[in-house]
């Protein structure tokens, strides 16, 4: 494991820039984040090239493994992704990360949409049913609730790994949030700053991050002793779930908005309608994207460690394809609720 000291030369940062960094901490902008990361991953990957070292020794063995049939080594992965991206960053994150861990450990990647019903002669569908194109391992990005292609891959006998979730089994490996408990600390930041009146805007239930950050909302709700009237919860595309809220809810002081990406068609629809935010319209969103960051004002939101889930995801593929006793793995990465200007205390009591 390189030292703190090598990882900032390498990266040309100090070494309390590292140490923030690598704890999730903020003070340290997402580029340099990456930056630290980076020279992390490119830095355990030159020692486990050097011969002589214990990783070296260790990569050794696992080849010899493999002649005996003790484990399988991976070359090759598919990586499945939706084929419509919400958020580009997000996609893009997660990707650098996984690409990483690739270069770590010679693999090479394919990237393929993940979608039921595609033809026979489409690339996805020839990776599973042409043996000369099948991969050692598959990745899976993104949240649905049901993944189709995973069952038949779990019959071909292939490692998969999701990517984004949690799993919905025991059997099936996963690198995923606490996003019922990072929902609730979200809740809790405005019921500290006095707000009452909660809403939950967009969102598609397909999705199990929905699930799951409606299950926050509601459970963060309920510590406080507030029933939420259903229609403080609108989902839906942003836009139209804000005009909802404005038309049913006009008591609403804060808002939870599903993702950056859905906050982007709901925030206009609010503020045109003269609801100024953070004065009378507090928000809080997930993924911390540039749009948050960015935004007038920029919004409070929930950071995830994409670039660390996505290598992650790929070393775990990695282990348990080498480890037949293995049957899965879990990962529950830690988030981060980023604080900013969108947040403030209500300028008027609701009481229901």
């Amino acid at each position: 494991m390189p030292s703190v000291r090598e990882i900032a030369q390498y990266a040309g940062v100090s070494t309390s820039t590292v140490s923030l960094a690598l704890n999730n901490k903020q003070g340290v902008s997402e580029v340099t984040r990456r930056r630290v990361l980076e020279a992390l991953y490119e830095l355990q990957g030159r020692e486990a090239a050097r011969p002589g070292t214990s990783s070296h020794l260790a990569d050794t063995k696992r080849s010899e493994a493999k002649k005996t049939d003790t484990g399988t080594q991976i070359s090759s992965v598919v990586v499945l992704h939706p084929a419509i991206l919400r958020s580009s960053q997000v996609f893009s994150e997660l990707l650098q990360g996984i690409q990483a861990a690739a270069i770590r450990y010679h693999i090479q990647l394919n990237l393929a949409v993940n979608e039921e019903n595609l033809p026979q002669s489409h690339v996805t569908r020839l990776y599973l049913s042409d043996e000369a194109l099948r991969p050692d391992g598959v990745l899976v990005i993104g949240a649905r609730m049901h993944e189709p292609l995973v069952e038949e891959m779990r019959k071909l006998g292939l490692p998969v790994v999701l990517l984004g979730r949690q799993a919905p089994d025991a059997q099936i490996s996963a690198v995923g949030r606490d996003e019922i408990g990072i929902t609730i600390e979200a809740m809790n930041s405005l019921f500290e700053l006095g707000h009452r009146a909660i809403a939950l805007v967009g969102g598609d239930l397909s999705y199990s991050y929905t699930h799951a950050r409606l299950h926050g909302y509601r459970e963060a709700l309920a510590e406080q002793g507030i029933t939420a009237p259903e229609r403080w919860i609108a989902l839906g595309p942003g836009d139209a779930a804000a005009q909802t809220i404005l038309e049913n809810s006009p008591e609403i002081t804060a808002v939870l908005c599903i993702n950056d990406a859905y906050a982007m068609q709901a925030l206009p629809v609010f503020q045109n309608a003269g609801r100024k935010i953070p004065e009378d319209l507090s928000v809080i969103s997930f993924d911390n994207t540039t749009l948050a960051q960015t935004f007038d004002p920029p919004l409070t939101s929930i950071s995830y460690p994409r670039f660390q889930e996505g290598f992650w995801a790929l070393k775990m593929l990695v282990e348990q394809a080498q480890q037949p006793l293995m049957l899965s793995s879990q990962i529950t990465s830690r988030s981060t609720l980023i604080k900013r200007a969108s947040c403030a205390p209500p300028i008027r009591k609701v009481t229901f």
